[in-house]
């Protein structure tokens, strides 16, 4: 395959992305839901505008360095790019099949949408670290994702649907950024969350 011909392909399944519905929000009730790519899109932007704001105040966030922004976007552009063949499993279907097997089909989706790019196996390898939050970029994308799901169900629920109060439950921050930013979506809410579990 060429490099051209590679490309071509990417953009097909980015494609596949913009039409892929978020399915936690279907389950909730939402009938016309955010698109995966919607939420990959949002979620990029907020590694880039929070990752600036923990920068301001590095080492009170206890890293070594500031955060390389432009590394941490990379992996935020493409944390669900293999859900252009898995589609978004909701949480459901994983505890059914098992993270494990969830995982392997995954990296499976990844190297199939990247084969023949130039950078395939610096991209398989970004999403691998995101999959493990093994790095401090990887940790912010992972908040930033989150987050971003947060402040979704947060318009949802002002748009009047009713069954998205497990959207809200507080998880465990990398950053007390994170958390801050956390406690600002919710603030219009009148039932603040108090424990740690994942829900989707």
């Amino acid at each position: 395959m060429s490099i051209y011909a590679a490309l071509v392909n990417l953009l097909g399944q980015a494609n596949h992305l913009k039409m892929l519905p978020r399915t936690g929000w279907l389950f909730a009730g939402v009938a016309h839901p955010e698109s995966v790519a919607d939420h990959s899109y949002a979620t990029a932007l907020l590694v880039l505008c929070l990752g600036e704001a923990i920068n301001q105040s590095w080492a009170e966030e206890s890293l070594a360095a500031p955060l390389d922004l432009g590394y941490a976007v990379k992996i935020a552009l493409i944390h669900d790019l293999a859900e252009a063949k898995l589609t978004d499993l909701p949480k459901r279907a994983t505890d059914l099949i098992g993270q494990e097997v969830k995982h392997q089909a995954e990296e499976d989706g990844m190297k199939e949408i990247l084969a023949g790019l130039l950078n395939e196996d610096d991209m398989v390898q970004l999403w691998q670290e995101y999959c493990h939050a093994a790095s401090p970029e990887a940790r912010l994308v992972k908040d930033a994702d989150k987050l971003e799901m947060i402040y979704q169900a947060s318009r949802y629920e002002r748009q009047g649907f009713t069954e998205l109060s497990d959207f809200f439950i507080a998880r465990q921050w990398s950053y007390r950024a994170s958390e801050r930013l956390f406690r600002q979506i919710c603030l219009p809410r009148q039932d603040a969350p108090n424990t740690d579990e994942e829900v989707i």
